[in-house]
């Protein structure tokens, strides 16, 4: 069945459920304002008897940090209920970006791309009170300095250009609102145009049976 869907389509989310796991399939793009509906639906999706929550990420083409917050909380919400959250397929430069965020548990053994080499623990394994065993994020380093500005400048940019985009499709709305108000002046002119020439004619007909009746 399908799901919800994230800010006005920057990501678009199918679910499908087959007994105890849940198969979750995104498209398009992770990030602060498309995550929250995806958290909701997460919290929904792993609710009841769901035991595997497999998130499909083939096509998505853009995660930033707050995309993975939201991807950590639910994997978290998911152990605490007995659920497993698995990321499958994620682009390289996403599997890039979950390591150095040390948040690598949501790949389940995925290696991160060549040259990435993480000074760290992929996963960690631990229990949960009453449940099976999970998998949690492990205490990394932090990251370099440089990446993370690098990041947070490219996200700036990203931003900056959904900005112009939404003020440019502000202008054209307002374009067409404008068409749409002198189009409607235009028909209530012409509307009242007839109105005039029809009472007009109505005038003269009424003069000519006066004049009728008092020549007859």
């Amino acid at each position: 069945m399908t799901g919800l869907s994230g800010d006005a389509a920057r990501l678009h989310t199918t679910l499908y459920v087959d007994g105890d796991r849940v198969t979750l399939t995104l498209t398009g793009e992770l990030d602060l304002f498309s995550g929250p509906p995806l958290a909701q639906l997460l919290d929904t999706a792993m609710d009841g008897n769901v035991k595997h929550m497999d998130v499909q990420m083939a096509l998505v083409d853009f995660v930033d940090v707050d995309g993975v917050r939201v991807l950590m909380n639910a994997y978290r919400l998911g152990a605490s209920r007995g659920v497993k959250l698995k990321l499958h397929d994620p682009q390289p430069d996403i599997v890039w970006l979950l390591h150095i965020t040390g948040a690598a548990v949501l790949l389940g053994g995925v290696t991160a791309p060549a040259g990435t080499d993480p000074p760290y623990p992929l996963v960690a394994p631990s229990r949960i009170s009453g449940g099976e065993p999970v998998r949690e994020a492990p205490s990394v380093p932090p990251a370099d300095p440089a990446d993370e500005r690098e990041l947070r400048a490219d996200e700036r940019d990203r931003r900056a250009d959904d900005r112009d985009l939404r003020a440019d499709d502000r202008d054209r709305l307002a374009q067409e609102r404008d068409r749409l108000v002198d189009e409607r002046q235009r028909r209530v002119s012409e509307h009242q145009r007839w109105e005039d020439i029809r009472e007009d004619v109505a005038d003269a007909r009424e003069r000519n049976l006066e004049r009728r009746e008092e020549e007859g």
